[in-house]
Formats: structure tokens, sequence, C-alpha cells
């Protein structure tokens, strides 16, 4: 048995309603998607997770040793961490770590903050930190903030 055959029309194709809901569809996946892929922000977001880890590194020092000596400073275009002796300068026993560069375009907050053995901001040795909660910025074409509680909690809002 044969099928039967549907004889093909000459015209076919797609009609104006199909393609005007194409793009259509089109222009609002645009609008909505296409802005998270091409946005700024991105030196800002790596910026403020790079003290964020810096921050809980120097704040699990603190609590490993037990002692107040830890710090981290941060400048207009760089940061880095140590640990002090009693006299305040730095102890040359352990590492310092790198000092970490960062462009000139971004406005980040600057002083330095001190840990207790407790994981806590000492607020008479952190000259960035005058209040509780502790803010720090890092300012670009976005503002990104990392907040310190009082009890020592670390985190940046989205």
């Amino acid at each position: 048995m044969e099928l039967p055959r549907i004889p093909h029309s000459k015209h076919s194709g797609f009609t104006i309603i199909e393609l005007v809901i194409t793009l259509i569809l089109i222009g609002i996946l645009a609008i909505t998607v296409l802005p998270k892929f091409f946005r700024g922000g991105f030196a800002e977001i790596s910026l403020r997770e790079q003290l964020l880890s810096r921050l809980h590194l120097v704040q699990t020092q603190a609590m490993n040793h037990y002692q107040d000596c830890f710090f981290l400073q941060i400048d207009s275009e760089s940061y880095f961490s140590g640990e002090l002796s009693t006299n305040g300068n730095c102890v040359n026993s352990s590492p310092p770590l790198q000092v970490v560069s960062y462009s000139d375009e971004l406005l980040v907050s600057q002083g330095t903050i001190r840990f207790d053995g407790l994981g806590r901001v000492r607020l008479a040795d952190s000259s960035l930190c005058s209040q509780f909660p502790c803010v720090i910025s890092v300012e670009g074409d976005d503002t990104h903030t990392i907040i310190i509680e009082s009890e020592g909690y670390i985190h940046a809002p989205l």
C-alpha cells in the first residue's frame, strides 16, 4: 500500500505572525539576559572576595594562636597581612603574606584591622573600624561591602 501524497505548496515558509512573535521573544531575552554578561563590577566583586578570604585567614590565625597580633592592612592600592610582636613590630619568624595590589580606579576603605584570640575585631587597635558593625566598602562601577559583626562574623551581603 502506498500512502497518498500531499501536494507541497510553492509558498511554504513562516507567517508574519510567527516572525513577529520570534522577534519579540528575542528582544525580551536580549533586554533581560545580556546586561548580566556585559555589566561592569567584576573588579569590585573580585577584590571584595579576596579581602573577605584574607579577613577569614587573619581571623583564623588569631584564633588558632589565641593572640591579638594578627592584622590586615588595606592601603589605597594594595593590602597585606602579617603578625605583630608585643612591641608592635612584624614578626620575622613567620613568612609575611604576599602584598596584593589592585587597580587605583577602585576606592577601598583604608586602615588596619586586628583580631583578638576569640576572632573579634579589636576596635582600640583597628583604624578601619570605630564601631560595630565594621563596614569595609569596595567602590568602582558598583559598591560592594564586607561587614564584620561584633561577635566576629564576617560576611558580604549580596
